[in-house]
């Protein structure tokens, strides 16, 4: 069945188009080549733009603040374009910038910048305290550009579609886009942010995330506003400039620069909005499969973990909670808010009884109503559900044409209607939400806001998620949602998972890759499927390869198409799990002080190299490493049958977790490796807080007692520590070596080697 779906062409709907931009068949280029004249009206600076046609565009420039420059280019006559209501208010600052006519060019001034104008040909250039940090493309090859810097490519309806080119330093480095599956330095690569369904496939361009936003180490960032589906172009077709393009007129956005790449991370999480502080224990390990079938399972579950002594705080309900499954019909998930009492009876009481015994449970969400039920009527009889630009009413459709409605939550009255759904589910005694889907919007759809499926596809992932958030903070306080799709706005909504997944080697090696990606765009919070979710079962040496790198990322849940618990993969697997699952809870109080970092900064808890070390020039080719915070060094094992790993250790020097060993910096090592162990590596002068005693839970430990770990000479004598209540905790340690501090529990200090 599969085989002959995927011949059809409206599979072809799955894929990206990543063609190149320039010198496509069917377009013609209309680009700026001359800078007119420039005026004030507001809050902006407005350049009118000559165009090689002889028509006119027009850039307008205004301050959102000292170091951040909003801009926008359209044609003189002005286009429509959706405001970007999933942006803070602080992204919506709009202040005028000054300026001056020279002979050559426009000087704006704009807080710390410097944009330059030149008038012909045309060119931006963008100066940070007298240094070029930006400037728009200008490269010719036989009297024409190659890559122009500014203007519109055109259809041959006339549809224009706006670009902005610029240059590339040799020795630049590229971060963002959401969350990729290809290298996470994204040189040379091509690449669409439209959030799709990648259906199990991590190997290509498709992602359930996305996020117009490029952060470069020459110090600068770039942030689209719009929802619309954007491409981007970096070095791949022109090495030496990179390109992004709007499917729409009007080009928006933010260049804002930062002396770091946590610089502009904090920068674009300020526009996108922070995360809150999570609740401690939902940094615990979490169970779960596609699916538990009835609570009799479920409980078997429960009772086995705790049996083997298996730390865990969550588990999961998947899609077979409901009365109904959909998706043999629709091949398409939906909810239809009906409770499944014949699989999961008297569920007030089953969740009751599972807080009891410090077990929280977590529900799949799915936006997607099904016909004939009655909430899809109830949706029809209130006008509550997403029309087509023709009048009907607008429909998923997948592989099967079907008539699954779309809950319009542009319309207010409608999405307060179904956030009252979702929280009467979360009144039953579930802690978290899992919203999955959202990422099949038609680009026919009518919202009730005026605008089309064009604009609200990626949108709406914003208003779906934080109607799940908006209903788990009203009736519970807790301050995370495990969600699948992403857009700008949706990290101060933490939690986060890679969605569906190859269950292999190769899916694992590209996951890791998508969840150090997305932490340079706003998502602080991050997990996979641990070993993997679609595929055949994985062989218990992926099933641990997996646990092990999982429960070093900043969430950890177990997840996929077969069983998923350590006995399945025997009694090895289970010793690991355990193993790997106590570090986990060890290392909370060191991981809840990195999640402080996500609530003031936006900054991720799992980190690429090139967060801590850029100005390394080897880390920004390493995909197989990370940091867990800032002093915590992962090296996964990535390779059936693997005895060696070759390990990349960044400036400083370098303790083996297990041996003890002592590493220089900036160095290559070569580490023999077992299936018991994979190589973590704790950097010189760490401070890292964690549990003395192990635990099973994390839902009562207010008084528990904490060691304060030094790695040779601390690099920091002060620090935070997180109450299970999410209070901060400041610490010092003192000439003699204790502990000052008011946190409930028992703070002493532990020195791991000399100093």
């Amino acid at each position: 069945m599969e085989e002959e779906i995927i011949s059809k062409s409206v599979n072809g709907w799955d894929y990206q188009n990543t063609d190149r931009i320039f010198y496509k068949e069917g377009y013609y280029y209309d680009y700026a080549i001359k800078a007119l004249d420039v005026w004030l009206e507001e809050e902006y600076v407005c350049v009118e733009v000559g165009l090689i046609s002889g028509n006119k565009g027009l850039l307008r420039l205004s301050k959102t603040n000292a170091q951040n420059l909003f801009f926008e280019f359209k044609t003189m006559e002005g286009a429509f374009e959706m405001e970007p209501f999933y942006l803070t208010e602080k992204a919506a600052i709009r202040n005028v910038p000054s300026f001056n006519r020279e002979a050559d060019k426009f000087v704006i001034t704009s807080g710390k910048l410097t944009i330059n104008i030149a008038k012909e040909p045309f060119r931006i250039e963008i100066k940070n305290e007298n240094k070029v940090i930006f400037s728009t493309s200008i490269k010719k090859i036989s009297r024409q550009y190659v890559t122009p810097g500014l203007g519109h490519r055109i259809d041959a309806n006339g549809y224009r579609e706006a670009f902005l080119s610029w240059d590339v330093a040799n020795d630049e480095k590229f971060y963002g886009l959401g969350e990729k599956f290809s290298s996470v330095e994204k040189s040379a690569t091509r690449s669409t942010s439209y959030a799709m369904d990648a259906c199990a496939t991590n190997t290509t361009d498709l992602a359930y995330k996305a996020h117009p936003i490029l952060l470069s180490t020459n110090g600068y960032g770039l942030l689209l506003t719009t929802a619309k589906r954007t491409h981007w172009d970096i070095g791949d077709f022109c090495f030496v400039s990179g390109t992004v393009l709007v499917e729409g007129p009007v080009l928006r956005g933010h260049i804002f620069v930062g002396d770091t790449l946590k610089d502009l991370i904090a920068e674009e999480t300020e526009m996108q909005g922070h995360s809150e502080m999570i609740e401690p224990w939902t940094l615990g390990v979490w169970y779960s499969r596609c699916a538990y079938m009835n609570k009799e399972e479920l409980y078997g579950v429960k009772d086995k973990l705790r049996e083997l002594e298996l730390p865990f705080d969550v588990l999961n309900i998947d899609v077979h909670w409901g009365k109904n499954y959909w998706y043999e019909k629709f091949w398409v998930d939906c909810c239809d808010f009906e409770w499944g009492e014949d699989k999961f009876p008297e569920p007030t009481k089953m969740f009751a009884e599972m807080m009891e015994q410090n077990v929280a449970c977590s529900l799949w969400m799915n936006p997607y109503l099904p016909p004939g039920t009655a909430v899809y009527e109830e949706a029809v009889e209130k006008g509550y559900l997403v029309k087509t630009t023709e009048g009907g009413l607008a429909h998923i459709k997948r592989r099967q044409v079907s008539e699954i409605g779309i809950p319009d939550l542009t319309n207010p009255e409608a999405y307060n209607w179904w956030k009252e759904k979702v929280k009467d589910l979360l009144r039953l005694g579930i802690r978290v939400l899992k919203p999955d889907y959202t990422d099949r919007i038609p680009e026919d759809a009518l919202f009730f806001n005026g605008y089309t499926g064009k604009d609200m596809h990626n949108a709406y992932i914003y208003l779906y998620i934080k109607a799940c958030y908006d209903a788990t903070q009203e009736i519970h306080g807790t301050s995370l949602v495990w969600k699948r799709p992403g857009f700008l706005g949706t990290g101060k909504f933490a939690g986060t998972w890679s969605g569906d997944v190859e269950s292999s080697f190769e899916g694992l090696k590209y996951t890791i890759r998508g969840g150090l990606s997305v932490g340079f765009t706003g998502e602080g919070y991050w997990s996979s499927d641990i070993a993997g979710f679609k595929g055949e079962k994985p062989s218990p040496e992926l099933y641990i390869r997996w646990s092990q790198v999982g429960m070093l990322c900043s969430l950890a849940r177990y997840h996929g198409t077969t069983e998923r618990e350590p006995w399945f993969y025997g009694e090895q697997a289970v010793n690991i799990v355990r193993d790997y699952s106590e570090l986990r809870y060890s290392l909370v109080p060191y991981m809840l002080e990195m999640a402080t970092e996500a609530e003031d900064r936006g900054l991720p808890m799992m980190r690429h190299l090139a967060l801590e070390f850029q100005n390394d020039a080897f880390v920004h080719a390493i995909d197989d490493e990370f940091l867990l915070g800032e002093d915590i060094l992962v090296a996964p094992i990535l390779e059936a049958g693997a005895t060696k790993r070759d390990i990349y250790l960044p400036a400083g020097a370098w303790y083996d977790r297990k041996t003890g060993e002592r590493y220089p910096g900036r160095s290559t090592i070569t580490v023999d490796v077992t299936l018991e162990d994979i190589p973590i590596f704790i950097r010189e002068g760490a401070v890292i807080p964690q549990f003395k005693r192990k635990l099973q839970h994390l839902k009562d430990f207010e008084t528990e007692a904490v060691e304060i770990c030094v790695y040779g000479k601390a690099k920091k004598m002060q620090g935070t520590l997180v109450s299970e209540n999410r209070v901060r905790y400041a610490y010092t340690i003192l000439a003699d070596g204790s502990i000052s501090t008011d946190y409930p529990g028992e703070v002493t200090l532990r020195q791991m080697y000399e100093a």
